[in-house]
């Protein structure tokens, strides 16, 4: 998610918000959203265990890692087990600072080795399995279901970067490591589910090749994810572009079909600050629920929450699309002039906080937009017309979806209803059972019965 530690925010000042003004997380704000989330998956009930596929802190501060502890131990003190993998942030980071005004202070970060020392209760000290050439390891969260807890970090790379690898791959020997394990989960007839920080695949067309985007999906993903799928991996649960979305990908292999599906989910530090639910079914379906954070201990004016989080996202989005647009294309912008980049920004912006949100439903204007860039002379709008088409144009469901692994079929689910029942004990005694649910922001619903489980609503 991204969290800092507040007493590594000595005093706001110049420092700091040079870095939020690359990086627009909900920063100052994220202790208060962990505790509001670890309170709202306490309180959900009936949880097996709890993923959480990476950027468990700013960038790798060891006090960070150790106060994250703090919070998903009182999950695992309820009862419910909780694993982590690392994210590009968390390991080896030469930029773990603490701010204090105009200074960026360097800070212990951690290793390897401490990292999974710090997670011992989190999944290493339990796993059933470890790969020696990376942080993956094997649990078993529950009897029967084994989850592959995978590494695509390249944080061995960042002292020569002199920065934290934003982009994912598996070594040659990780890989391997990743297949013997499926082949064994095969024999030992274990169900598999995996997670990782990295996307395993393309989350819209083309998001390998994209800026940005390219650094988000594992290098080689094509190769990849189809050996990884041939291997018995139907399902993997991903982060790291912050996006609610769902992809599938099939192949014919002697004359079946192998499917796999990356289930990511966005950060809790960027609006729409969600988190899933996840039921696995008998027949191996997932049951897929999307559900958010709407209120945190922490003062957002005469704004709601997901107001305050929305402002704050859409606010930082603006700022960066219209720098990345007129920077020259020598420092990896488009270096377009500011009449223009001012015309494009909105479009842009709107694309991104859609996709986050899992919620691409363009208008008529947007898309008669989109067309005159498809058509135009000059290979820049032309190019940018081809992102927002499709990052527009996602038609699969994202935010509450039955998933069939096996097959790949994914449909849009109703959100679980929740149930009051009432019960009036004149005599004869009544019986009324009052549901709500809600599938977004804007669709609310109730159903209402005589019996107790809806199914005459």
């Amino acid at each position: 998610m991204g969290r800092i530690d507040p007493d590594l925010l000595i005093s706001d000042g110049a420092a700091f918000q040079a870095y939020l003004a690359r990086d627009r997380k909900l920063l100052k704000e994220s202790d208060a959203i962990l505790a509001s989330t670890v309170d709202a998956i306490k309180n959900t009930g009936g949880l097996d265990f709890v993923l959480v596929p990476g950027d468990l802190t700013k960038d790798g501060e060891k006090t960070g890692h150790q106060k994250f502890t703090d919070h998903i131990k009182t999950l695992e003190d309820a009862g419910i087990p909780v694993y982590v993998v690392p994210g590009n942030h968390d390991v080896d980071n030469p930029h773990a600072y603490a701010y204090d005004g105009d200074a960026a202070i360097d800070v212990d970060g951690v290793s390897p080795t401490e990292f999974a020392q710090i997670y011992n209760d989190y999944g290493y000290g339990e796993a059933v399995a470890r790969d020696p050439a990376s942080l993956s390891y094997v649990a078993e969260p529950v009897p029967g279901l084994w989850l592959l807890a995978l590494d695509s970090c390249r944080y061995t790379e960042n002292d020569a970067a002199g920065k934290a690898v934003t982009g994912g791959r598996f070594s040659d020997e990780t890989l391997t490591w990743i297949t013997d394990r499926l082949a064994e989960a095969e024999t030992a007839g274990k169900r598999v589910v995996a997670m990782m920080h990295h996307g395993l695949l393309e989350h819209f067309t083309g998001q390998s090749l994209a800026n940005p985007g390219s650094e988000y999906v594992i290098e080689n993903w094509e190769t990849v994810s189809k050996t990884l799928a041939e291997a018995g991996l139907p399902v993997v649960f991903t982060g790291h572009f912050h996006s609610q979305d769902v992809a599938v990908k099939t192949w014919e292999v002697n004359g079946e079909t192998v499917a796999l599906s990356d289930v990511q989910t966005g950060s809790l530090v960027t609006y729409p600050d969600p988190y899933r639910i996840v039921d696995i079914n008998a027949d191996g379906a997932l049951d897929i629920d999307s559900r958010y954070i709407t209120e945190i201990d922490y003062d957002t004016g005469f704004m709601t929450f997901p107001e305050y989080a929305e402002n704050y996202l859409l606010e930082g989005l603006n700022g960066l699309v219209y720098a990345s647009l007129t920077m020259p294309i020598d420092q990896g912008g488009y270096g377009l002039p500011a009449d223009q980049a001012n015309a494009l920004t909105p479009m842009i912006v709107a694309a991104f906080a859609a996709h986050y949100a899992g919620n691409e439903s363009p208008d008529a204007e947007t898309l008669a937009a989109i067309e005159g860039m498809l058509a135009s002379s000059d290979p820049t709008t032309k190019s940018l017309g081809q992102s927002l088409y499709v990052l527009w144009m996602d038609d699969s469901p994202d935010v509450d979806v039955i998933l069939h692994p096996d097959t790949g079929e994914a449909s849009s689910g109703e959100s679980p209803i929740h149930q009051y029942r009432l019960v009036w004990t004149d005599d004869p005694a009544t019986t009324v059972t009052v549901g709500f649910g809600q599938m977004d922001g804007d669709n609310a619903y109730v159903k209402y019965a005589t019996n107790a489980d809806l199914t005459n609503a």
